[in-house]
């Protein structure tokens, strides 16, 4: 059951997170309860948005390879999480988040966590069509640091 809420969320945020960003805010809330409630094992497994779509729709279409190694070194961890971080803070900047509050900053926030996983589902996708449904699960940012 969680993990079909999690992914009408995941649809639901890929869908309408354009129009709706506070969407964003949503996610990032969902997540921090989760991994507060059960730490990495329960948020990788069940309440992962992007987790339910890969393993109950992607896996559908996955080769169903072993990940490559090279994903799962700690080098390729640590560049992209380097990666994942700059840009996530350019986006904040670029947003104007550090400004005067005048009431849109929620809905800039919600657009920067919108985008953010838009732009990683685009990688996860592909790398679930050429290896394994949960290869993105080896360089995710966020199950990677509750892991450390």
């Amino acid at each position: 059951m969680i993990r079909i809420a999690s992914l009408v969320l995941y649809v639901a945020m890929m869908l309408a997170g354009w129009a709706f960003p506070i969407l964003g805010i949503f996610l990032l809330a969902a997540m921090g309860i989760a991994v507060i409630a059960g730490r990495r094992k329960k948020w990788c497994s069940s309440y992962c948005p992007r987790g339910s779509f890969l393993d109950l729709v992607m896996s559908k279409l996955s080769p169903r390879k072993p990940i490559p190694r090279f994903l799962l070194s700690k080098r390729t961890w640590a560049a992209g999480l380097a990666v994942f971080s700059i840009v996530f803070a350019m986006q904040l900047r670029n947003a104007g988040l550090f400004g005067p509050w005048d009431g849109g900053s929620l809905s800039r926030l919600g657009l920067v966590f919108y985008r953010m996983c838009l732009v990683s589902s685009a990688i996860a996708i592909p790398l679930a069509l050429w290896k394994n449904h949960r290869s993105w699960c080896a360089v995710c940012p966020v199950g990677n640091l509750l892991r450390r």
